[in-house]
């Protein structure tokens, strides 16, 4: 193990220096990324979801009544502020899932924070995704990143209330 310059305690793990047949590369544990499951494509899903989402309300009152309303229309329109290099994709594609999490490990991030809605609570414009857990933790250890855990109901609501 090699630790980050400027880490102080050299019992750290947050840089790690694997091996691999062609090369050595570095992931940084103490670099996390975000990842959500909610998307979904007609051709995957039988709709697009999330990418479509309702375009959100102008926070200005006065200006509001003039900007646009509706809904994002994928595939060209969708509802982000930046276009996937994939395109809008289902998180349901394994081949997707497999291509986000080589980015992921070519980007050095270490731990993805994984964001999906448990049963029954999705929002409006999502589709629950739980099912599709078990999939990412394993394509993420294929690729020595961690996920997130030890986020429980109780921890949330110690830090709501501290």
């Amino acid at each position: 193990m090699v630790v980050s310059p400027g880490q102080s305690h050299l019992a750290s793990d947050t840089k790690v220096v694997f091996t691999k047949s062609d090369r050595d590369y570095s992931i940084f544990y103490d670099v996390q990324i975000f990842y959500y499951l909610w998307y979904g494509t007609p051709q995957m899903d039988g709709k697009y979801i999330h990418w479509d989402h309702v375009l959100v309300p102008h926070w200005d009152p006065k200006i509001a009544p003039s900007h646009a309303k509706g809904r994002h229309t994928p595939p060209e329109d969708i509802a982000s502020s930046f276009f996937p290099e994939l395109g809008p994709y289902s998180s349901r594609d394994p081949s997707v899932l497999e291509s986000h999490m080589s980015q992921i490990e070519a980007a050095a991030a270490g731990v993805l924070v994984l964001s999906w809605y448990p049963p029954g609570i999705a929002d409006n414009h999502g589709e629950p995704c739980e099912d599709l857990v078990p999939a990412v933790m394993d394509a993420a250890h294929r690729h020595s990143i961690k996920v997130t855990g030890e986020r429980t109901g109780m921890f949330l609501q110690f830090m709501v209330l501290y």
